[in-house]
C-alpha cells in the first residue's frame, strides 16, 4: 500500500485535466458512490526477486467525508488509515510511520487518489490516467495508464474491473512488481456507524 501512496503522490502533482469520453461517462452511469463503503479484501503481492507470492486478507472502509481504513487481519496484523489530516501505519498496535499534512502537503492529494481509486470516481481518475476498456451489460473493466513520464517510473498500469462497485484492481509496477486486490462483500452506507466512526479519531 505504501507504494501506492507514493505512485498516487506523484500522480496528483503531474495531474493534467482531461475531457471525458464516452466509455467513461457509461462506466460512470453504472457506479454507486455512496458515502460509506465497507467490505472486505484479499490482496495478492508479486514481488519481482520473490519465487512466492504474498497474499493478505481484512477489511476495508472508504468514507468520503473521512477518508480509506485498510485493516490487514493475515497473515498479520497491521492497518493504514488515511484522513485530512495525515496517514498513519500500525503493526499491530504499533505505529510503524507517520506522515502529517502540516509536515507533507502531499497527505490530502494522496487521500484523494485513493478514495477515487478505491470508490470508483472514474471521472477523477479519468483526468490523471489514459483510460480505455469496455462495458459488458452491468459489468465493466477499465485499464488505467498514467498520461505523465513521471508516474510511469513508478507505475505501468492499473486494471479495474467491477460492476455496481469497483471489485478488483490489478497494479503493475514499473519494476514488475504486482498487486492483486478483490473486493468483497461490499456494503455501501449512508453514514459510518458509531465503531466505525472511531476507528478514524
Amino acid at each position: 500500500m505504501i507504494r501506492l501512496f507514493y505512485a498516487c503522490c506523484l500522480l496528483w502533482f503531474a495531474a493534467v485535466a482531461q475531457a471525458a469520453d464516452p466509455l467513461v461517462d457509461k462506466v460512470r452511469g453504472l457506479l454507486q458512490q455512496p458515502p460509506v463503503v465497507s467490505g472486505r479484501f484479499e490482496q495478492v503481492r508479486e514481488l519481482s526477486g520473490f519465487p512466492k507470492p504474498v497474499a493478505s486478507r481484512g477489511h476495508f472502509i472508504v468514507a468520503r467525508e473521512r477518508g480509506v481504513l485498510w485493516q490487514t487481519e493475515a497473515p498479520f496484523a497491521s492497518s493504514v488509515r488515511l484522513t485530512k489530516g495525515e496517514i498513519l501505519q500500525k503493526a499491530g498496535d504499533t505505529v510503524t510511520m507517520r506522515m502529517s499534512a502540516d509536515k507533507e502537503p502531499a497527505v490530502r492529494a494522496i487521500n484523494g487518489v485513493m478514495f477515487a481509486l478505491l470508490s470508483g470516481d472514474i471521472a477523477q481518475l479519468e483526468q490523471r490516467f489514459t483510460v480505455t476498456g469496455k462495458v459488458d451489460g452491468n459489468r465493466w473493466a477499465l485499464s488505467l495508464v498514467p498520461r505523465e513520464a513521471s508516474m510511469a517510473q513508478v507505475l505501468s498500469k492499473i486494471d479495474l474491473a467491477g460492476q455496481r462497485f469497483v471489485e478488483s484492481v490489478d497494479m503493475l509496477d514499473a519494476n514488475g512488481d504486482r498487486t492483486r486486490i478483490r473486493l468483497l462483500d461490499i456494503t455501501p452506507a449512508t453514514a459510518l456507524g458509531k465503531a466505525e466512526a472511531a476507528q478514524f479519531d
